[in-house]
């Protein structure tokens, strides 16, 4: 087994797009991610790029982008070995993880594993579905209109990023951060806002292109206006709209602790791939 770390996100795309496109839609994390830092490394300037070799062959792969948890992939059952070479390297190149996220087997195991080998705690922190749509139910979609996010919307979309961190439980958020994130993603025509009568009452975003599909994330609605099937709508018509645009498919992904929204995405046509799971260590 062999630890490589990479300086520069070519290396790690040339080592692990053949294998992350093989099954591109349950991969979409981390194949979105290098794909977005391969067009703009800037994103992230200290993002982590590892992979374990056994004989030349892709055995592991790793990458992180601070202060977000490392996400790990393997193109097929991981042997304990290869964790054991990742955890290794990390302790010996001196990168600090807040925590793990990959396939729910994968991550399991190498949190198992930081647990012994460095006394850290382990907190599982989300049990996720990953879905998949390739043909949207319309029949779900209400009355309203899905309109990209406007510079008009930044004091809105800012609360709103911020509440749906809390509502994940994610802590208080970093409202500097979350100004950021909204800026960028008005900037960058990635946000949408589903209207009714004029009055904002739900968002969801697109990002994580790959080259066939790409990802729908932070559906949110403000407390107040749940229950009336606005998010159901306007990730249906944000959805169908992706798929219009030559997009083969569609991913998200649901947090199995809340069934609600594991049932509205079903009902939209979102198909069940596959589980993930994400830990937090603590020292």
């Amino acid at each position: 087994m062999q630890f490589v770390l990479y300086s520069e996100i070519e290396a790690f795309i040339e080592e692990t797009l053949p294998h992350l496109e093989k099954d591109e839609a349950i991969n979409n994390l981390m194949l979105g991610i290098a794909l977005q830092l391969q067009k703009d490394a800037s994103l992230c300037p200290d993002a982590v790029f590892i992979v374990i070799q056994d004989e030349n062959c892709l055995a592991l792969a790793a990458l992180m982008t601070p202060p977000e948890k490392l996400i790990v992939y393997s193109p097929g059952e991981a042997d304990t070995e290869a964790l054991k070479c990742l955890i290794q390297g990390i302790l010996e190149n001196n990168i600090s993880i807040p925590g793990v996220i990959g396939p729910a087997e994968l991550a399991g195991r190498f949190a198992d594993l930081w647990a012994l080998q460095t006394g850290s705690l382990v907190k599982l922190e989300m049990h996720m579905r990953v879905y998949e749509l390739r043909e949207v139910n319309r029949e779900v979609i209400g009355e309203g209109q899905l309109r990209a996010a406007e510079d008009k919307d930044l004091e809105f979309v800012i609360e709103a990023v911020a509440q749906f961190q809390r509502d994940a439980g994610f802590g208080e958020p970093d409202l500097e951060a979350c100004a950021a994130m909204a800026w960028r993603m008005i900037t960058n025509q990635t946000l949408y806002l589903w209207e009714l009568h004029r009055e904002i009452v739900s968002m969801a975003a697109a990002g994580r292109r790959t080259r066939s599909g790409i990802a729908i994330n932070l559906v949110y609605t403000p407390k107040g206006l749940r229950r009336h099937g606005y998010a159901t709508s306007c990730v249906a018509e944000l959805s169908q709209r992706l798929l219009d645009l030559g997009y083969q498919f569609c991913t998200l992904f649901a947090d199995l602790a809340n069934p609600i929204s594991n049932s509205i995405y079903q009902k939209i046509g979102y198909q069940p791939i596959g589980d993930y799971d994400s830990y937090l260590f603590n020292k």
